[in-house]
């Protein structure tokens, strides 16, 4: 997954974590426990970069 621009230009190694177990995901054929996993996986991954994104009004 892309990840958004950091301030620091770090990527924290939970997201590096995350993508990667996201792209192995992507090369598993398509079953209940993978569509479960990816769900999880990108919620996870939404979680972990919420704090770089600034609310606007």
């Amino acid at each position: 997954m892309p990840t958004p621009p950091r301030p620091d230009g770090q990527v924290p190694p939970a997201l590096d974590n995350v993508n990667a177990r996201i792209r192995c995901l992507m090369d598993q054929p398509a079953t209940p426990h993978r569509t479960e996993e990816y769900r999880h996986l990108l919620t996870a991954w939404a979680n972990l970069v919420r704090g770089d994104v600034d609310q606007t009004a």
